[in-house]
């Protein structure tokens, strides 16, 4: 590791024992995601093999410990590939990476461990790396920045709904946290004479597939391939995954997948019929999982992020309660100017589900 990367640091970090986690450690990894305030679904286990699955390159997960428990971890994939070498924390659409702790105040171990991926980053010459900071990292920005010292920065909006703790009074209390046009546009929905159910079954998912690819053509944007929906469906559990499907007699109109870590659920996609959007088929199956949700103890409903010029994208989440914070994307680029930019046209296929850098700076 240069050493000029961390001139001035006052942190003791040597005293942290730091390594790469291997298989021998997946039982204490796993007690201590449970224990974690700051741990999320993309730091798990079950998320490391669905991203196994579906993008190139290989996990390397670092883990930090004191005294025989691990008191932190930081997951990230490399992808070696003839063009160069990139590092993401982590891979496929933002998913988020950075440290997680044991406690969030302990940033010794934090130091510790953006130490040591700024060694695995620098030992493998990475043409690119990148760290999606959880929301709740946001707050030791500093830290991250006396580190690792990024050559650039993005940034992007995450949005959370804290959802009601009121399981017997679910539909009143989720009636009050929305704001007035999304309130009204679910009681047109509720008139309608649709029907929502949880299903597993191919042909939900086919659903799902076959229309989001339609709603992305619609605004040109690049639908998720069939063979992630695949992924999520054969790597994630059961218990952590539903897939709603609102229908109109036998026909389907609208799905929602959610995937479920201790008290959050996470929006990833949602997807309507083209012709049921006006009669608001997809506020009807958010509402029923909302609704759930809240009854089955959950108490934050993620939206995901969302890029800041999205204004109307983040006003519709808004309207379902949601908070807004911004989080960051640290990118070590140093050759962006040079390399990165020649490489500009062919970086997608190079590097696929792997953010390189800002698009519009190179």
């Amino acid at each position: 590791m240069a050493a000029g990367r961390i001139a001035g640091m006052v942190t003791d970090v040597s005293t942290v024992n730091v390594r790469i986690f291997g298989a021998a450690d997946e039982a204490a990894y796993r007690r201590f995601l449970e224990s974690s305030p700051s741990a999320s679904l993309y730091a798990s286990l079950e998320f490391r093999a669905f991203l196994e699955s579906i993008v190139p390159g290989s996990p390397e997960y670092v883990i930090a410990e004191d005294g025989g428990d691990i008191t932190g971890a930081l997951p990230m994939f490399i992808h070696r590939a003839s063009e160069g070498t990139v590092v993401n924390s982590l891979p496929w659409y933002g998913s988020h990476g950075g440290c997680v702790l044991a406690s969030s105040g302990d940033d010794r171990t934090r130091r510790a461990l953006l130490n040591e991926y700024l060694r695995r980053v620098e030992s493998v010459h990475a043409l690119s790396a990148t760290l999606i900071l959880l929301p709740e990292e946001e707050a030791a920005i500093d830290s991250y920045r006396q580190v690792i010292r990024p050559d650039v920065e993005d940034h992007r909006i995450g949005q959370v709904t804290l959802l009601p703790p009121a399981p017997e009074s679910a539909e009143t209390q989720l009636e009050t946290i929305l704001q007035r046009k999304t309130r009204n546009l679910v009681r047109k929905a509720l008139r309608q004479s649709f029907e929502c159910a949880v299903r597993d079954d191919d042909a939900a998912w086919r659903f799902l597939y076959d229309t989001h690819a339609e709603n992305l053509a619609a605004i040109g944007g690049k639908a998720k391939p069939w063979t992630h929906f695949v992924a999520l469906r054969e790597r994630i559990p059961g218990q952590w995954r539903k897939l709603y499907v609102a229908s109109e007699g036998d026909r389907p109109v609208a799905a929602l997948l959610l995937l479920y870590y201790r008290d959050t659920v996470e929006y990833v996609t949602p997807v309507v019929d083209a012709a049921y959007r006006s009669r608001q088929a997809l506020s009807f199956v958010i509402h029923a999982a909302m609704l759930d949700a809240i009854r089955d103890g959950r108490r934050r409903w993620n939206w995901g992020g969302t890029w800041p010029s999205q204004e109307t994208l983040m006003h519709f989440k808004s309207g379902w309660g949601a908070s807004s914070s911004r989080y960051s994307y640290l990118i070590n680029a140093s050759n962006a100017d040079g390399r990165l930019s020649a490489m500009k046209p062919r970086l997608a296929e190079a590097f696929p589900y792997y953010y390189v850098y800002p698009y519009d700076r190179l």
